[in-house]
C-alpha cells in the first residue's frame, strides 16, 4: 500500500510540473440519474441512466504558446457509464487530435476527431440541446456520428461568419471503403455558422459512408443536410430548423433485415425529411424552460413520427445543475421510431420468450419517457 501511494504522489507531481509547464487542463462533467419508459416491446422500465441530458466525460486539453497569436493545442477526451465505471467505448474515443491554432489564420487538428464529427454541431440549433429526447431520435442517433483519422480546419470569425470543414480517411487502398483496421467509410462535411446579437444560424453538410463505401442506410451511412437558427426575444429564444437525410443504396438487406419482417408495402428508406421548432425560457436566473415538437417523414412507405418534449434545468451552482425531460413520440400506422435511437426494423417481440431485438415499439404504437437527474462539471 505504501508503494502504491508513494506511486501517486510522484505522478502527482509529474501533472503539476507539466501544467505549470504547457498548460494543461483536466476537465470533465458527471450525469447520472433516474429513467422511465414505456411502450416498450417487452413492457414498461424504470433504470438508473447515464448520461440522459448529456454523455460523461473526462479529458485533458492543452496549448503551448508559440508567439504572434499562435498556439500548439492537443485535446484527449474518453466517455464512462457513470452508473457503473465503465469506459463506453476506447479510452480517448471522443477526441485524440493535436494541431495548431491562430488568432488570425484560424485552427487545424490532425487525430481522431470522434465526437467532433460535424453532424454533432447541431446540438446549439436544437431546443432540447441533444439530450435523450430531443434532435436525434427521430433520425436514430444519425446527428451522433463520430469518425477517425481526420482533418479539420476551423476559420477565424469574419463579421460573425465561421467555417469548418472535415475530412476522414479510410485507411485503405480503396478510397471510400473501410480497412479491416478501421470499419469506416469515408466521411466529410462542412459548416458555415453565422452569429449576430440576438441569435444565430448554421448550415451543416456532412457525408457518412458504410464499411463498402456507399450510402447504405438513411440512419447511418447517409449524407445530410441540416440548416437551423435561433432568434432571442427578452428571455425566450425560438428554435427552428430542418434536416434532409438521403443513402440512394438502402436497401432491406444492407440495414439488416430479413424479408417478411416489415409491414406490407414497406422498404429501407432512401430518403427522411426532419423538422423541428421549439423554445427555451430563462425563467429566472437559475431556472428554464424548454419544450419542442419535432416531425420526421421517411419514403419508401414508412411514414411519419411526431415527438413533443418538455424539460427543464435548475442550477444549484455555476458548476452543478438539477434537470428533468419527458417526451412522447407518436407514430404512423408504418412507423415504429422510439425514444431510444433504436435501429430501423422490426423489434422481432417474442412473446413466448419476452424477449425483443430492440426497443422500437410496433408499428404504429408510441412511446412515452420521462428522466430526472443532476451533473455536476469540473
Amino acid at each position: 500500500m505504501r508503494q502504491k501511494c508513494l506511486a501517486v504522489v510522484s505522478l502527482g507531481s509529474l501533472a503539476l510540473t507539466a501544467h505549470a509547464q504547457s498548460g494543461v487542463t483536466l476537465y470533465g462533467r458527471i450525469d447520472n440519474g433516474i429513467r422511465y419508459e414505456s411502450g416498450l416491446p417487452t413492457g414498461r422500465l424504470f433504470s438508473a441512466a447515464s448520461g440522459d441530458w448529456g454523455c460523461s466525460w473526462f479529458g485533458l486539453r492543452g496549448s503551448e504558446e508559440l508567439g504572434g497569436g499562435s498556439r500548439a493545442i492537443f485535446n484527449l477526451e474518453g466517455q464512462l457509464d457513470t452508473m457503473t465505471g465503465a469506459s463506453e467505448g476506447a479510452l480517448f474515443g471522443r477526441h485524440a487530435t493535436v494541431g495548431m491554432s491562430s488568432d488570425r489564420l484560424g485552427t487545424f487538428k490532425v487525430g481522431n476527431l470522434g465526437a467532433g464529427e460535424l453532424s454533432q454541431d447541431s446540438w446549439p440549433v436544437d431546443p432540447q440541446m441533444m439530450q435523450r429526447y430531443s434532435i436525434e431520435t427521430l433520425v436514430r442517433a444519425r446527428n451522433w456520428a463520430s469518425a477517425s483519422n481526420g482533418f479539420e480546419y476551423e476559420s477565424p470569425t469574419w463579421g460573425g461568419f465561421a467555417l469548418k470543414g472535415q475530412y476522414d480517411l479510410t485507411n485503405n487502398t480503396s478510397w471510400n471503403s473501410a480497412s479491416s483496421a478501421t470499419g469506416q467509410g469515408r466521411s466529410d462535411g462542412i459548416e458555415m455558422r453565422y452569429q449576430f446579437a440576438n441569435g444565430g444560424a448554421r448550415v451543416i453538410y456532412d457525408e457518412v459512408r458504410g464499411a463498402n463505401g456507399s450510402f447504405d442506410d438513411v440512419y447511418a451511412h447517409s449524407r445530410s443536410l441540416l440548416a437551423a437558427g435561433l432568434y432571442a426575444v427578452g428571455p425566450v429564444r425560438v428554435y427552428a430548423g430542418y434536416q434532409h437525410l438521403s443513402a440512394s443504396s438502402a436497401t432491406d438487406a444492407s440495414v439488416g433485415l430479413a424479408q417478411g419482417t416489415q409491414p406490407a408495402g414497406v422498404s429501407a428508406p432512401t430518403q427522411v425529411d426532419h423538422e423541428w421548432l421549439g423554445a427555451a425560457w430563462r425563467v429566472t436566473a437559475a431556472a428554464g424552460i424548454t419544450a419542442a415538437i419535432y416531425h420526421a417523414n421517411a419514403n419508401h412507405g414508412n411514414g411519419s413520427a411526431t415527438l413533443y418534449t418538455l424539460g427543464g434545468t435548475y442550477g444549484v451552482s455555476k458548476r452543478t445543475f438539477l434537470y428533468a425531460e419527458m417526451a412522447y413520440v407518436h407514430n404512423s400506422a408504418t412507423s415504429n421510431i422510439g425514444l431510444s435511437d433504436g435501429p430501423y426494423g422490426n423489434n422481432n417481440y417474442d412473446p413466448a420468450t419476452q424477449t425483443a431485438s430492440n426497443t422500437n415499439p410496433d408499428y404504429g404504437h408510441g412511446q412515452a419517457g420521462a428522466f430526472v437527474g443532476i451533473m455536476t462539471a469540473f
